[in-house]
């Protein structure tokens, strides 16, 4: 390596490390990040190869991490795919780890009660049902997940 390219790795794997820092990135993250910051492709290879030697790169544990932070927060199939999409990893990898259909229909429920009770104060039944659906929807539940949660909770009023 001459003194040019020396200083550009450098520069790449502080950068790379700062982001590490802060959380875990996958691999495309990472190198995204860093191409817009201006680092040099050529150089990127070596310093997302040297953190994959070192452990501060695995898209596995990024995987399992975003798919565990989304359960928690009572999201749904679609919303964890697209968040894994985003990060650059493919969802059916991680299949095993992402919600099963009954699993997800729980999830669904459980976050279903919880808004339900803050729909309280809508006089209109027929409002309060749609603005429930479009929660769940945005929190990225399959359709049979919100129609599961939606009779639930229509069943809890009767």
């Amino acid at each position: 390596m001459t003194n040019a390219d020396e200083g550009a790795y450098r520069a790449a794997m502080t950068g790379a490390l700062k982001l590490l820092s802060v959380r875990d990135h996958s691999t495309v993250e990472l190198t995204r990040k860093l191409v817009r910051r201006g680092h040099a492709e050529a150089v990127l290879a070596e310093v997302v190869a040297e953190c994959l030697r070192l452990g501060y790169l695995d898209d596995a544990r990024v995987a399992q991490q975003t798919i565990d932070r989304l359960k928690r927060k009572g999201c749904g199939i679609q919303r964890i795919r697209r968040e894994l999409a985003l990060r650059g990893l493919s969802a059916d990898a991680h299949a095993r780890e992402v919600l099963l259909p009954g699993e997800e229909r729980a999830v669904a429920s459980a976050a279903a009660l919880k808004k339900w009770k803050a729909l309280q104060s809508e006089p209109d039944p027929r409002k309060r049902l749609q603005r429930l659906q479009r929660f769940l929807y945005s929190r990225g539940f399959s359709e049979g997940a919100i129609l599961a949660a939606s009779e639930e909770m229509e069943n809890l009023n009767t």
